[in-house]
């Protein structure tokens, strides 16, 4: 009886560690399973660029700048981007209202000086500047963005 006492406890020692084995198991086949599904899926984000609007091209301004110690000027080619959409009366009035708006281009640059013109902030404020001062005058649509596409300081 001895005997089978000894059998039956190494049969029930086995079969515990078999279950706790497979118990371990299927617990971390569990944890990665379920870590798997909380990790955010990385999903491809597509963005759609704006449309770009009509060019027009104010041409190439030489500016004296507002420098109190040296003389220095400004040689620029500004390049205006209307919004996307707009009309042909828009063009229309762009090109009556031409001789304000470089105006309001030579104004605006020549108010500046060459240190504050060297500064890339200082020149995306500028374009700002120069976008809303045309804004203001025109009625039949907006000026979307200013490009300065030559910009140089002397």
């Amino acid at each position: 009886m001895a005997g089978e006492d000894k059998k039956t406890l190494q049969l029930l020692v086995m079969l515990t560690s078999a279950v706790l084995v497979i118990s371990l198991i299927s617990a971390g086949a569990a944890f990665f399973v379920l870590m798997s599904k909380n990790t955010p899926a990385t999903k491809k984000v597509i963005v759609e660029k704006p449309e770009l609007g009509e060019i027009q091209n104010l041409g190439e301004f030489t500016v004296n700048l507002a420098d109190p110690t040296e003389s220095h000027y400004l040689r620029a080619d500004v390049v205006m981007e209307l919004d996307y959409g707009s009309s042909a009366k828009l063009t229309e009035e762009i090109d009556h209202r031409m001789p304000q708006i470089k105006d309001i281009v030579i104004s605006s640059l020549g108010a500046k000086t060459s240190v504050q013109l060297a500064d890339p902030e200082n020149r995306d404020s500028m374009k700002k500047e120069i976008k809303d001062k045309i804004n203001a005058i025109l009625n039949r649509g907006q000026i979307a963005k200013i490009f300065f596409t030559s910009f140089a300081i002397q």
